[in-house]
């Protein structure tokens, strides 16, 4: 199994220039405790997620006291994969680096995210040997 057969295709993403309390709204809306970060071009910049809300906003604000932003709190580069990444290389990934989520890329453009419930949702439901 890859990739491309776990994937969630319907993602919801970021801009690196959002405002924290924007990327909370976004979070809430699409019930997701952590996106990929898009720069201006809609590159892959980083990854954010509930964890970098809570503890990366700590005293966190640029000189002028004004919001702080995803880019501030993002973790960079986000760990990716491709969609023909096999499913074991995914999980090695996601133990090793003890991270819940892997953004997919085709062509450098995020098409995908895999999860680590995704691949427990495939073992439960047998579609996973």
């Amino acid at each position: 199994m890859r990739a491309k057969d776990l994937m969630n295709t319907n993602i919801v993403t970021i801009r690196e220039d959002a405002s924290v309390s924007q990327l909370c709204d976004v979070m809430q809306a699409a019930h997701a405790n952590g996106l990929p970060v898009l720069n201006a071009q809609g590159e892959l910049v980083g990854i954010v997620t509930e964890d970098d809300i809570l503890y990366g906003t700590m005293g966190v604000f640029d000189k002028d006291g004004s919001a702080v932003l995803v880019r501030d709190i993002m973790t960079s580069p986000a760990v990716c994969a491709t969609e023909d990444t096999d499913v074991v290389e995914l999980s090695r990934m996601l133990w090793g680096m003890r991270i819940h989520r892997i953004p997919i890329l085709l062509d450098g453009r995020v098409i995908g995210v895999v999860t680590a419930l995704d691949i427990v949702r495939a073992v439960a439901d047998g579609t996973l040997p």
